[in-house]
């Protein structure tokens, strides 16, 4: 367990966008100052930044700079280089370490580790060069996606298998790296669950169910519309995912569900996440507060939910239509990044899921379904 470090710390925080600015702003609620590491000048995350510095997150001179201002440094950022950082700080100064960095960074050796846990993923094959494509596909079956190894690779480099004739336009397009293919799922129910270590304490938070299209995240709500049983289940795993992480601080674990209940583990996130954002109004404190108490040797609270909410995320082009609703629902909680952010914040909605989607509906500017196939 972290020391315990009093207010007026720096706290060094390695990236930027909305995670960047959320654990800046928190960091300094906290009395501690904010060092922010982002990759231009203009992030929204050095708005809130004691002091901003410019740099990538694998830019060794720039993590140097960070480092050598901050009492404690944590990233927002799960590109960051893990090696360079190690090197750059003390394991005080760094107290999630960068273990579960080489977990989440590559997607097969994230795979083998939680095979190694016994726990239930999809389907997954390696693929080092295009001709192993169709051995792994005798493995994995279709439908099946193809992702590169690395996941700073985007979501372009990836390819979606639905038959033989996919894998033979995938042989010709598919460069040589490696690669992982997955079983693909068209229509889940998604999960995310936020947890929190330090020393021998994990508090894991209300699960979250999200409404995902793509890679874009459409809303986050809570409580979910599963049962207790499924609920018992997000907590078990996550539980069992953090005992076997050497890591403090808060962590993201997302879920898939099929119709028949069963459940699968998407991906290990290395910080607190955006997708659980909704628990700071719904459960009293966020994800990112526990985050930084874990990192700053202060204990970590149980959490429970306190209402129900259901949190959009607002896109720019909506601002007409989200300051309408800022004037006319007192009871809906509104929250907007500064001039410049690429998302113009976020609002959420305190009733339980259903009711909520026809209150945003009856906006007239707002559209959601809870059925991903519509």
């Amino acid at each position: 367990m972290t020391a315990f470090i009093e207010p007026g710390a720096g706290v060094g925080i390695i990236g930027g966008g909305p995670l960047g600015y959320a654990l800046a702003q928190t960091a300094k609620n906290l009395g501690m100052h904010a060092i922010v590491l982002a990759p231009s000048e203009d992030d929204i995350a050095l708005t809130a930044a004691d002091m901003p510095l410019v740099g990538a997150a694998d830019d060794a001179d720039a993590l140097a700079r960070l480092a050598s201002v901050s009492t404690i440094v944590t990233y927002a950022n799960e590109n960051v280089d893990g090696d360079a950082l190690a090197e750059l700080t003390t394991k005080t100064q760094l107290p999630s370490g960068t273990d579960i960095l080489t977990v989440t960074q590559d997607r097969y050796l994230e795979m083998v580790f939680l095979d190694d846990q016994n726990i239930n993923i999809l389907p997954y094959a390696q693929v080092v060069g295009p001709n192993d494509i169709s051995k792994a596909i005798e493995s994995v079956g279709f439908p099946a996606i193809l992702k590169p190894i690395q996941k700073d690779m985007g979501a372009d480099q990836q390819l979606l298998l639905n038959g033989p004739e996919d894998v033979a336009n995938a042989q010709q397009l598919l460069q040589q790296r490696p690669y992982v293919l997955e079983a693909w799922l068209a229509h889940p129910v998604e999960f995310a669950v936020a947890a929190a270590k330090s020393g021998d304490t994990v508090q894991v938070m209300p699960p979250v169910q999200t409404v995902v299209d793509g890679r874009s995240l459409q809303a986050a709500f809570v409580p979910t519309m599963a049962g207790p049983e499924v609920t018992q289940e997000l907590v078990r795993v996550t539980k069992v995912i953090a005992e076997h992480l050497d890591y403090t601080g808060a962590f993201g674990v997302e879920f898939f569900m099929t119709e028949s209940q069963s459940l699968y583990v998407k991906r290990i996130y290395p910080a607190p996440q955006v997708n659980t954002a909704v628990l700071a109004t719904t459960a009293g404190i966020s994800p990112v507060e526990m985050h930084l108490r874990a990192l700053l040797g202060w204990p970590l609270p149980v959490v429970s939910l306190l209402r129900p909410g259901f949190l959009v995320p607002l896109a720019t082009t909506q601002k007409a239509a989200a300051m309408t609703q800022v004037q006319i629902k007192p009871d809906w909680h509104f929250e907007f990044y500064p001039v410049g952010s690429p998302q113009l914040g976020a609002m959420t909605i305190f009733h339980p899921a259903a009711e909520a989607v026809a209150a945003l509906n009856a906006t007239d500017h707002f559209h959601l379904s809870l059925n991903k196939e519509e």
